[in-house]
């Protein structure tokens, strides 16, 4: 009885000494972020002036846009204009932060009595997606906005082929009916808004297959003053067969090449015109639906694209044995996240 009495009186201390020490223990605060709070002030502060209005500030603005999209192939000339309006009230300062664009510096300080700050228009020539900042303040009070990704800026293909024209695609291959455009009078249904290898190419008078119908179809665009900064392809594609093949066909069905336009010492070109790198390719021949790749590109500012596209494999009368048309679409070149 005694050890009994003993334990219990223990178990009751102990219970006591928690219950003590639970309540008497501060509830736990998380450490303010000195560091963001530091770069707030290093933005924008109350001013504390005398002749400053008071009482509470908000920060908003407007602006003309914030996505674009462009379709040229060269991108060392476009810079593309956004006018920002600052719609705060009962402030002194204002202060905009403009990340990714042409003003140099970046970070543009004024006032209400300011047209200049309180609206002002700013380029950008990169590829990428930017933050816009913007902050006010008065005598007793600030605050400070950040809009993420606020402002878009990428490469959206036109999807034309046309050798005479620099933003379009060309056809290497001889059959110049290799690729259509959407545009062409021809439309394959099941891929409309696509670049496409039809699946047998024939005289579009006799309808006879061509003799370069089992040749490989080469398409190929050239892409200059991209910038050296990360960035990556992204398009849809899709292989449509006739009929899908009854035992395993490895043959590759598409792929994409890179050739790298670039000169090393001396002035030598470092690469041939016909010296393709590959980036992606497939062989699968079991999905006929559309999927999308993106496709890291080498940190070049010049370069070319290339896609081709196989026959299938022949039968003994050189016929192939399972046509399939490949189809391209929404291609677009885009800064990596």
């Amino acid at each position: 009885m005694k050890t009994i009495l003993f334990a219990m009186r223990n178990l009751i201390s102990l219970f006591l000494s928690s219950a003590f020490l639970f309540s008497c223990t501060k509830e736990f605060v998380p450490p303010k972020n000195t560091e963001a709070d530091a770069n707030l002030l290093a933005i924008i502060a109350p001013s504390g002036d005398p002749d400053h209005k008071t009482g509470s500030v908000q920060a908003s603005f407007l602006s003309s846009n914030s996505v674009f999209t462009v379709a040229s192939s060269t991108l060392s000339n476009l810079a593309f204009p956004i006018t920002f309006i600052s719609t705060a009230q009962n402030n002194d300062s204002i202060v905009w932060v403009f990340e990714g664009s042409t003003a140099s510096p970046t970070t543009l300080r004024g006032n209400v009595n300011s047209p200049s700050a309180v609206a002002t228009q700013v380029f950008y020539q990169k590829l990428g997606k930017f933050d816009v900042v913007h902050a006010v303040a008065n005598k007793t009070d600030f605050n400070v906005i950040r809009k993420e990704d606020y402002v878009s800026y990428e490469f959206q293909d036109n999807l034309t082929i046309d050798a005479a024209n620099d933003d379009s695609w060309t056809i290497l291959s001889a059959a110049p009916i290799g690729w259509i455009a959407p545009d062409d009078s021809y439309v394959y249904l099941p891929c409309e808004e696509s670049l496409v290898s039809y699946h047998t190419l024939r005289d579009p008078n006799t309808g006879e297959i061509l003799a370069t119908n089992n040749d490989n179809h080469v398409l190929s665009k050239s892409f200059r003053s991209f910038g050296d900064e990360p960035k990556n392809l992204v398009f849809e594609y899709k292989i449509d067969f006739i009929a899908l093949p009854t035992v395993a066909d490895v043959n590759p069905k598409i792929s994409l090449s890179y050739n790298p336009v670039m000169t090393l010492g001396s002035g030598i070109n470092s690469v041939d015109t016909d010296a393709y790198y590959e980036l992606w390719s497939d062989v699968t021949y079991e999905v006929t639906r559309f999927r999308q790749v993106i496709i890291p590109l080498p940190n070049l500012s010049d370069f070319d694209l290339v896609f081709t596209k196989y026959p299938s494999a022949l039968g003994a009368n050189e016929e192939q044995l399972y046509p399939f048309t490949v189809c391209i679409r929404k291609i677009r070149i885009v800064a990596s996240e």
